[in-house]
């Protein structure tokens, strides 16, 4: 089999420059052994303006939030579902200082915090709950559901192999790869941890870490916001169910979920939900990520023989069909990827 260019991996960057290497009419196919605890698979799906305790604005938030609405719009209009929709954020102050800050953030931020003089919520629903702030535009996506769309629609174009890929296998040639019975031009690795395995990582500043959540069933939360306090509450598609997380660890044996987190996440989550929860799953995946917190996107030379859509973290929602996006365009048009994000910076 012959094609142009051959995709490493199906998580939210192999579906997202496949989708954009569609539209440009690239020939392409994708190789993924389908694993429901990459990270991708066990994502949240919260794409958000703003990050950390302080509220600083996301990096690119202004360019990325409007793209990926239409992107993610598009994407499920060609799939016929809905992947994405708008989904406010409501922060709980727990205290005074906590809702003073937050207050200060939005005079830095008013196109994104708000604090509302009449609270949307019922505050009950929260112990200690005394006033709200409110994070708008954020938008939540159905990972799983476009991925397993995204991946019907490659197994009936016939251009996806259901397996495990092995770098021993891929072998360069005069005018590209081979792959057992591939035969391609480039090679685009969007694969994950798995760039652990392949020699460029000992160039790059890695920094894997790995998340945990809970899968809750709250019924009598009202499923129009998201919530945040310490955690994050994401409305699932299921009515009643949501994802509650994640971790952030540094350091970590394996990718199995911990009696630590699950302990720790139940014991916030009395203190926090004044309604009853009940505990229904535990997940856990390692995102790969860079020390700069910046991701790893373009080719290797200006040959383009292999690239690169990895790196991003706990951004995956947002930067992918960003970044795929200018990937797919440097590849048809030469235009310039951003020089933040292009992972030639650490050669």
């Amino acid at each position: 089999m012959k094609t142009k260019v051959l995709i490493i991996g199906q998580g939210i960057s192999g579906t997202w420059l496949s989708y954009y290497l569609e539209k440009s009419g690239i020939d392409h196919f994708v190789i993924d052994q389908e694993n429901p605890h990459t990270a991708s698979r066990q994502a949240g799906g919260l794409i958000n303006p703003v990050t950390g305790r302080n509220k600083v604005k996301t990096w690119l938030a202004d360019q990325l939030l409007p793209f990926c609405r239409t992107a993610y719009e598009e994407m499920g209009a060609c799939l016929e579902v809905a992947v994405i929709e708008s989904k406010p954020i409501i922060e709980c102050f727990g205290n005074p200082e906590a809702a003073a800050l937050f207050s200060r953030r939005v005079s830095e931020n008013p196109n994104y915090l708000e604090i509302s003089s009449c609270s949307p919520i019922q505050l009950d629903l929260f112990h200690n709950c005394h006033e709200v702030g409110l994070i708008r535009p954020a938008y939540l996506v159905n990972v799983q559901l476009l991925l397993s769309s995204w991946r019907n629609r490659l197994h009936a174009l016939e251009k996806i192999g259901a397996y495990n890929f092995d770098v021993h296998q891929l072998k360069e040639t005069n005018t590209g790869f081979t792959y057992k019975d591939i035969t391609c031009n480039r090679v685009i690795f969007c694969d994950g941890a798995r760039i652990q395995e392949r020699q460029i990582s000992s160039t790059i500043p890695l920094a894997p870490t790995k998340g945990e959540a809970l899968i809750l069933k709250i019924p009598d939360l009202p499923p129009s916001f998201v919530y945040k306090n310490k955690l994050t509450l994401l409305p699932l598609s299921s009515p009643g169910y949501w994802w509650a997380g994640s971790s952030y660890e540094w350091s970590f044996d394996d990718a199995n979920p911990t009696s630590s987190f699950k302990e720790q996440t139940v014991s916030a989550l009395e203190k926090w939900l004044a309604i009853p929860f009940e505990v229904v799953e535990q997940r856990a995946a390692i995102r790969m990520g860079t020390m700069e917190r910046r991701p790893l996107v373009g080719f290797d030379s200006p040959e383009k023989k292999w690239g690169l859509l990895n790196g991003l973290g706990t951004k995956g929602c947002s930067l992918a069909p960003y970044f795929a996006h200018q990937l797919a365009e440097n590849l048809v048009k030469g235009t310039v990827i951003d020089p933040e994000a292009n992972w030639t910076r650490f050669q």
